[in-house]
């Protein structure tokens, strides 16, 4: 009886294709030709030729799935950040649009009234308790790491006030400063005073009781000697004058603790 060839009577998957491996018409393959991997299918026997190149099938071969190429972009660098997209191409980016995006936003209050006067201070802000350095944050503090020389810092502190005014009077002021470690001790940069003499009175009688604040004060972290990449700690200090009567920062008549001493802080990241 004769013998009939049928050839293969299914398609044959031979897995990854290999160039050193003969094929034959309908064997499957799987290649990746850049970075799109596809199925293929052999038309004609073939040994050593691609079975695509630049996205073209080869003359002995067929595409039986093409592939396409990954439409999400490496995620690499790209921590904390959401996919965009144009309406044609996909990013990563943060999650609105504008030039800054706040990163940081930090606030605290307390009521630790701190009492002091400027007779026999030395004057100046190099050490702590001098009278451009008077700690009234109660250990308080808010941290910030540049990322930008251009970033933004908008702060403010209000506290109650109380100052003792005899025939002499007295003066008194805030301020802020910033420092490498919490201790306020090393790198300590004194970048804003309102004044020792912001509030007071020379001569007049009488006591004085006064919510104050610096206002809504914003730097760019460049005009104020902070470094890319570096933490910094920043508090508000208090500054008093010479004469010896008393200033007293936090002071109680406040009616909740944060009507006695309030500050915040945000931290505002340029867009790169």
């Amino acid at each position: 009886m004769a013998t009939i060839d049928l050839g293969k009577i299914k398609q044959v998957f031979r897995g990854t294709y290999n160039n050193a491996t003969a094929y034959v018409p309908d064997d499957l393959v799987v290649f990746t030709d850049g970075q799109i991997t596809s199925t293929y299918i052999c038309t004609t026997a073939s040994t050593g030729n691609n079975p695509s190149s630049g996205g073209t099938a080869h003359a002995n071969w067929a595409f039986i799935a093409k592939g396409v190429a990954d439409p999400i972009p490496s995620q690499s660098g790209n921590a904390g950040k959401v996919l965009k997209t144009d309406g044609t191409n996909l990013s990563f980016g943060v999650g609105f649009e504008g030039d800054y995006y706040l990163a940081y936003a930090n606030q605290y209050n307390h009521s630790v009234s701190v009492t002091v006067n400027g007779s026999g201070l030395a004057d100046g802000s190099g050490a702590d308790g001098r009278r451009d350095c008077i700690v009234i944050n109660n250990g308080n503090y808010h941290t910030v790491t540049p990322a930008h020389v251009d970033d933004k810092l908008v702060m403010s502190v209000s506290t109650n006030v109380a100052s003792n005014w005899t025939s002499t009077g007295t003066y008194w002021g805030l301020g802020f400063m910033s420092a490498t470690n919490t201790a306020f001790s090393a790198n300590r940069n004194v970048f804003y005073l309102m004044g020792q003499h912001s509030h007071g009175n020379g001569a007049a009688g009488g006591d004085e009781y006064r919510q104050t604040t610096t206002g809504a004060l914003q730097f760019d972290v460049s005009d104020i000697g902070l470094s890319v990449g570096t933490t910094y700690y920043i508090r508000p200090i208090g500054q008093v004058h010479t004469p010896n009567n008393n200033v007293t920062f936090a002071n109680q008549s406040g009616n909740n603790t944060g009507s006695r001493h309030n500050c915040y802080l945000h931290h505002y990241k340029k867009q790169t």
